[in-house]
């Protein structure tokens, strides 16, 4: 799994290459500590190149989630593509976090 961010502007952009498994879901999550950081106003997470995530991955993902709101920022996931979304529906995470479907 592989990172890249950058600005946009006030918003951070995100993304993520590759799978999130329980083994990489660590450094999902201290890699997201390391975000909480940076000076932004909305990170948008990009999901283009996730082929899967397991649980493990989406705990990282509510948990980041949970501390943005806590400092007074916004979260979108962007550019998901069709499995994950409807992963991410099942579990009504799309109810939670702004959610823009892939291209």
């Amino acid at each position: 799994m592989e990172f890249k961010k950058n600005m946009s502007g006030n918003n951070l952009v995100i993304e993520i290459l590759g799978g999130i498994d329980n083994d990489s879901s660590e450094e999902l999550k201290n890699y997201f500590m390391e975000v909480l950081e940076n000076e932004f106003e909305q990170v948008h997470i990009d999901l283009f190149n996730v082929p899967f995530i397991t649980s493990s991955g989406i705990g990282k993902f509510l948990l980041f989630y949970k501390n943005l709101i806590s400092k007074g920022k916004k979260m979108k996931i962007v550019k998901i593509n069709d499995e994950l979304l409807e992963l991410f529906k099942s579990i009504k995470l799309d109810k939670l976090i702004p959610i823009e479907p892939g291209e």
